[in-house]
């Protein structure tokens, strides 16, 4: 018997990508085949051999040709979509949100193709919302989650996580004294903490400042600057674009400063690290401040507005809890509180269901 086919369609950034390769992960660890459909953003996050990759643009731009150009990916990629779904025939599909997924859940809907949509923040945003309709099974990651759709089947089943995370251990105090700092941005890093966290750095008292190890993601651009000015202060730092081992780095870091997209909240749960907190503000229906809240309602993490945070608020910060061990540890495992354990596993599952999977063929699988 052959093996079902499950497609699973996300945008181009880790943020979108990164729940779908969990579910794909445990879908193929119980013997189903898998394809990801994504752009050549999502393409650099996913192995060659389970992906498709299709022409993708941001319809929303105010610019005619852009928009025209976005309008003819559109329809390519849907057309594209058509033919791989006459040909392998998915079960089902399974949308995680960003403009690449919208033409394979529409070419599932031209075909009658089951369809299932996961919404990863707490707030479901307007094209989710229209998508939510089309496939009429939604799953969310958030008790509270906010602008729900009326007539679809709406279930909270978490927000699926790579069981990398899990099997990091409860963070301990290191033998050398030393304080390990991680400050991630998202997927494209964050422009705003280049210049924050160093300044907020510089304001701590130098014995502390001696006994950072830091990690901190940034843009392209910024790191022989960002690299040079934390030499300056004597401060060891691994300055990179991007992290493709973020389990081993959370394993080894005692707090984390971070933005607040959905995967990254969903991962410090996981991992059971302590967390500052710093939504970006131009999110759109500021998404990640109710990502945020999450977090800090079980006591796993600080929310700290951007527009309202400055270097010495910062340095405070990080001096209270960098001087108290226990709280940082108390945190920790207040944010595991917040995992999902089987978040991937229940997706996975409904997935199935939806896709009329029967038992014969999961036995079989």
């Amino acid at each position: 018997m052959a093996k079902p086919l499950i497609a699973l369609a996300a945008g181009g950034t880790g943020g979108h990508v990164f729940p779908a390769l969990a579910i794909a992960e445990t879908l193929r660890d119980n013997g189903f085949d898998t394809l990801m459909l994504t752009d050549r953003r999502g393409a650099k996050l996913i192995p060659a051999a389970g992906r498709m990759v299709l022409p993708a643009e941001s319809p929303f731009q105010r610019n005619i040709l852009r928009r025209l150009r976005a309008m003819t990916a559109l329809g390519a990629a849907t057309v594209a979509t058509l033919v791989l779904i006459a040909r392998r025939r998915p079960r089902v599909m399974i949308g995680f949100g960003g403009y690449p997924a919208f033409a394979p859940l529409l070419a599932a809907r031209l075909t009658a193709t089951p369809a299932l949509l996961h919404e990863q923040n707490a707030f479901l945003g307007r094209a989710n919302r229209m998508l939510a309709r089309w496939t009429g099974h939604l799953a969310i990651s958030w008790e509270d989650t906010s602008n729900l759709p009326a007539g679809v089947i709406t279930k909270r089943l978490g927000m699926p996580v790579r069981t990398a995370f899990f099997d990091i251990p409860p963070a301990k105090a290191s033998r050398d004294d030393t304080i390990a700092l991680t400050v991630i941005g998202g997927s494209l890093g964050a422009a705003v903490f280049a210049d924050l966290v160093p300044e907020a750095i510089s304001h701590l008292d130098a014995a502390l400042r001696g006994r950072l190890t830091l990690t901190q993601q940034c843009r392209a651009d910024q790191q022989a600057a960002l690299t040079a000015r934390y030499e300056a202060m004597g401060v060891r730092a691994d300055i990179r674009p991007f992290f493709d081992d973020m389990p081993r780095i959370l394993a080894e870091s005692q707090l984390v400063i971070s933005r607040a997209g959905a995967s990254s909240v969903a991962e410090l749960a996981a991992a059971g690290r302590p967390a500052l907190l710093v939504p970006f503000g131009g999110a759109m229906d500021d998404h990640q401040t109710r990502n945020a809240q999450q977090l800090e309602a079980v006591g796993g993490g600080l929310c700290l507005a951007e527009s309202g945070l400055t270097a010495p608020a910062l340095a405070t910060h990080l001096t209270t809890l960098f001087g108290d061990p226990a709280r940082l540890y108390a945190m920790g495992q207040a944010a595991r509180s917040l995992a999902a354990t089987s978040a991937a596993t229940a997706i996975a599952d409904w997935a199935l269901e939806i896709g009329r999977v029967t038992d014969r063929e999961r036995n079989a699988a």
